[in-house]
């Protein structure tokens, strides 16, 4: 392995949450856990064993509550078990091997998210995020700790990563690049060529890559999933993941933060320490999800995530080719992952419509259909469409979408087709 020790890397744990990581009730117990062997006498009951892999996911939290375990709190950084299982899944794709100890456990993908911030913050600090990306309601969660900057795509290039705007927004105060992949919104999966680039690219501005990869189970294009981890040799990588979209299950809350360390870089720069200070002091993920984890993950079978891709599949096939005949809706590429189709849209097409948000408003009120503004992603002027579901409910859906568009739109004489109707 190379040799990064003469890196100046722009980013070091935060010592916020130390005095207050301190006091807490967990700052003893995570002590004495760590005490413990992991190897010796388990401290929860043993798990029944069940051959059958249907409804994997609920069998094993209902194996949990009927032997009584996850019912006591779990240390903040997680039990043991679920972070070295998570550990362990994570591996079967990487050439550096994570432990139970680079992986902590958080309520949801989104409070890892917020965890990385937490404990990569300092004063001047900047990060550079997607646009567009994570939803809003994120984004003013770090604003708060952090100056955000964005970095842009190339649509026609499958929505690459455009280099040059990351290099035009990066500078000396940048500590990290967060990612998305597979994209929300774009709906793409980055290519392995392409990642290494980024890890180089990275490395040359000193930073980090956070790479959100909850949507990794919903792949169903050509472009397989590649992991950001696999990359650590060139560059200190942060991944972050939960069960929500893989086994659709979002209101179990657990999601987890991986470390994928170079050279000891993030014990150095105390970024192991502030992840367990931070994760002191607020909430943890369902004790008895993460003492089911084990069984989640590796007893899931392929089968399972085979028919969600299929399922998933079947549905953007069906709602690109309804697009396709929709006035004033481009959408660049079919999406080869996550559940959406995101477009562009033309304001010039349509007569009353002032931008994404009202485009939106009255959708709604006129057709009772529910599609997000593009600004909700920091993209003014673009929209998601949801393709999760039947296709009957999609077909009524796109076909009020059309509806709505037809009679907003500006015909070939410069009228509405809401004028041309007699309709006032």
């Amino acid at each position: 392995m190379a040799n990064h020790k003469g890196n100046e890397w722009q980013f070091s744990g935060s010592e916020a949450a130390k005095e207050a990581a301190a006091a807490t009730l967990g700052a003893y117990t995570s002590v004495l856990y760590a005490m413990c062997d992991p190897n010796g006498k388990p401290s929860l009951p043993p798990r029944n064993k069940d051959p059958e892999t249907s409804h994997t996911a609920e069998k094993a939290v209902a194996k949990v509550v009927l032997c009584g375990s996850g019912n006591a709190y779990a240390p903040s950084i997680g039990l043991p078990l679920a972070k070295g299982a998570v550990a362990e899944y994570l591996n079967r794709d990487l050439p550096k091997k994570l432990t139970a100890d680079d992986v902590f456990m958080t309520v949801g993908c989104k409070r890892a998210i917020d965890l990385a911030v937490d404990i990569l913050a300092k004063p001047k600090a900047n990060v550079l995020l997607p646009r567009p990306g994570f939803p809003w309601d994120v984004v003013r969660s770090i604003y708060k700790s952090l100056e955000v900057r964005y970095y842009d795509f190339i649509p026609e290039k499958n929505f690459e990563i455009d280099f040059e705007s990351v290099k035009k927004v990066a500078d000396k105060n940048t500590f990290a690049i967060f990612i998305i992949n597979p994209h929300n919104p774009n709906g793409n999966t980055y290519s392995e060529v392409h990642l290494k680039q980024l890890a180089e690219l990275a490395k040359e501005l000193s930073i980090m890559v956070v790479s959100d990869e909850v949507f990794r189970w919903t792949v169903f294009g050509n472009n397989p999933f590649v992991p950001m981890g696999k990359f650590s040799s060139i560059v200190p990588v942060v991944t972050l993941g939960s069960l929500s979209k893989g086994w659709n299950v979002p209101g179990w809350r657990t999601g987890w933060l991986a470390l994928h360390d170079l050279d000891g870089v993030f014990k150095n720069t105390k970024i192991l320490q502030a992840a367990t200070e931070f994760l002191q002091i607020n909430a943890k993920p369902p004790t008895i999800i993460q003492a089911a984890m084990p069984d989640i993950l590796e007893k899931t079978p392929k089968e399972f995530f085979d028919t969600r891709g299929s399922f998933l599949k079947d549905k953007v096939d069906f709602a690109y080719s309804k697009l396709n005949h929709i006035p004033g809706l481009t959408c660049y590429m079919k999406p080869e992952a996550c559940t959406f189709l995101w477009t562009k849209l033309d304001l010039s097409c349509f007569v009353d419509i002032e931008d994404d948000q009202d485009f939106c408003k009255k959708l709604a009120v006129e057709e009772s259909l529910v599609v997000l503004p593009g600004i909700a992603f920091s993209q003014k002027n673009w929209l998601r469409h949801s393709i999760d579901m039947e296709t009957p409910t999609l077909e009524d859906a796109f076909e009020r979408l059309k509806s709505f568009c037809e009679r907003h739109s500006i015909t070939e004489d410069g009228a509405s087709l809401k004028d041309v109707n007699g309709v006032n």
